[in-house]
């Protein structure tokens, strides 16, 4: 074989050398983000699938009824998604409910104490956070749109400083009202700035449409509350064109998963609960058999074809629990004693699981799981933390004070929660 010519040699290695620098050169790709990003995206096609075998398997309801998790507008929204463990956060477990800690990214603080939290989407959040009267300053609202990772925050006028009496309504579209007696602040801008307004009497009777929102307001009878349609330019606009068939001791914060919207009372002397799908043009009434007038409230909670009835007594004691296969359409009372142990008294909304299992908190603080639909509950255990209360919100539910601590959490579903960074 011939030998190789030595300038050719030459050429070559040059050529080497210079492939190897332009490498160099060459920005690598975030090896480790993308490694992060790619086991996020397959925790979350996992916990999809897991939960939609669940449906399929513990959940044939959902056929009769379409599921909206968090609209009530008529529309069909894309189911929502279910939260991933933030990269290195703490993550508290037990009876397969999740609460994804904080990550390590910084913690917006606001002034005040966090009183109320309203979710519109899984992505688009406000809070509201008051003053003690010990160290009166004004109201603050904070606004997330990245499902509670990042918040910023305005103050509300001067007027607010000191309130105890300041209720958050969020409407889509970025239109907040803060209730007071007597009058609301109002913003388009998603609580960057506020103009105080009056209100309506809710003595005119109008028919709601989309975007409105029931709310309680005052009224007759024993429980002396109404309903009311209210509206993102005007707080207490309206009742209804048609009133439910009961004296109102509660009505729901948000439309169920459905669109369902609920109160409960008390109708010829025994507890019962009303439902409209239309913002109160049409009601249905459904009396609570062997139920005597209640202490307190009458609350509902619905997801498909299955719902949930609370009697509650003096200091929300649990006096009796009612469940319904049909809608609500009829009820049947559990058969609870005392061997079905805690909780003796409910704290705050319960939650229907897309599982088949109900979801509570106790006036102990504690979280309760019902996997036979109310007649037994246990202690969900685990890691998780202790809970104040649980709410509904228009877009899933929000936990507060989780840890004695005054932070909340939000889900979409009551089985995935993100605790929210800001305290």
């Amino acid at each position: 074989m011939p030998d190789r010519d030595p300038s050719r040699s030459a050429l070559d290695a040059r050529l080497a050398a210079g492939r190897a620098a332009l490498l160099d050169d060459i920005d690598q790709p975030p090896m480790a983000r993308i490694r992060d990003r790619a086991a996020a995206r397959r925790r979350r096609r996992h916990s999809v699938a897991a939960a939609g075998g669940a449906a399929l398997l513990s959940l044939a309801f959902v056929a009769t009824l379409p599921v909206r998790p968090w609209a009530a507008d008529g529309t069909d929204p894309v189911p929502p998604p279910v939260a991933d463990a933030p990269p290195g956060g703490p993550v508290y477990t037990g009876a397969g409910i999740t609460v994804n800690g904080l990550t390590a990214s910084a913690v917006s603080h606001v002034p005040g104490t966090i009183a109320d939290v309203e979710f519109v989407d899984p992505d688009h959040g406000y809070l509201l956070a008051r003053c003690g009267p010990a160290e009166p300053c004004p109201a603050n609202l904070a606004r997330t749109s990245d499902g509670g990772l990042t918040w910023q925050y305005t103050e509300l006028p001067g007027t607010s400083a000191g309130q105890r009496e300041l209720d958050l309504t969020a409407f889509p579209g970025g239109r907040l009202l803060v209730g007071f007696p007597g009058g609301a602040y109002a913003s388009t801008d998603e609580g960057r700035t506020w103009q105080v307004t009056g209100t309506g009497t809710g003595t005119a009777t109008i028919p709601a449409g989309r975007g409105d929102l029931l709310r309680a307001g005052p009224g007759g009878g024993r429980c002396d509350l109404t309903v009311e349609v209210w509206r993102p330019e005007l707080a207490r606009a309206g009742t209804p064109t048609s009133r439910p068939d009961l004296d109102v001791c509660w009505v729901a914060s948000a439309a169920g998963a459905d669109g369902t919207w609920w109160v409960g009372g008390v109708r010829n002397g025994t507890a019962a609960v009303a439902m409209t799908r239309d913002l109160g043009s049409h009601w249905r009434t459904v009396e609570l058999p062997g139920s005597d007038v209640p202490a307190g409230t009458v609350e509902v909670a619905s997801l498909g074809s299955q719902a949930y009835a609370a009697v509650l007594g003096t200091g929300r004691t649990l006096l009796a629990l009612f469940h319904s296969t049909d809608g609500g359409r009829s009820f049947t009372r559990i058969a609870r004693t005392a061997r079905s142990g805690p909780p003796t008294g409910l704290s705050g909304a319960m939650v229907p699981l897309l599982d088949g299992r109900l979801l509570v908190t106790g006036t102990d603080r504690v979280l309760y799981v019902s996997a036979d639909d109310g007649v037994t509950f246990q202690p969900a255990g685990g890691s998780l933390p202790t809970v104040e209360r649980l709410d509904r919100t228009v877009a899933g539910y929000v936990a507060y004070d989780l840890f004695g601590s005054g932070w909340a959490a939000y889900s979409a579903d009551g089985a995935t929660w993100r605790k929210l960074q800001i305290v």
